[in-house]
């Protein structure tokens, strides 16, 4: 695949016409036409403002060398938030608070009772 495929494939994928990428480059419409014709070559200042535009390398448009995938900037937090933080998993912890809350009530009150229970029995303890 030569430069003009990539930069007509990319231009297509984006829904742009030969005008709308020669107006977001600063060229004429012929001179798109003639980089996808493989009549001429964008320079390099073009070549940049393209991969901006297309959102990829300089170095696919020039040599066709796809972008390696990088993870390194993910975050535990991203993972937490993609895997762990769904909303069925959200539901689910809400559930299993709103159950803890009622145990820990119930479990309140019995101490209360137990102890007015002593108060009652014993005096209250000075």
């Amino acid at each position: 695949m030569t430069i003009a495929d990539r930069i007509q494939e990319l231009r297509r994928t984006k829904g742009m016409s030969q005008e709308q990428l020669a107006d977001a480059v600063g060229v004429s419409r012929q001179a798109v036409s003639k980089w996808e014709s493989e009549q001429a070559l964008p320079d390099l200042e073009k070549v940049v403002i393209m991969s901006n535009i297309f959102d990829t390398t300089t170095d696919y448009l020039l040599k066709g060398i796809e972008p390696a995938e990088t993870n390194d900037h993910v975050t535990v937090g991203d993972i937490l938030d993609k895997k762990v933080l769904t909303k069925e998993n959200g539901n689910k912890i809400k559930c299993a608070a709103r159950y803890a809350l009622y145990i820990f009530g119930a479990f309140l009150g019995i101490d209360i009772i137990a102890f007015i229970i002593y108060v009652i029995a014993n005096g209250f303890p000075c």
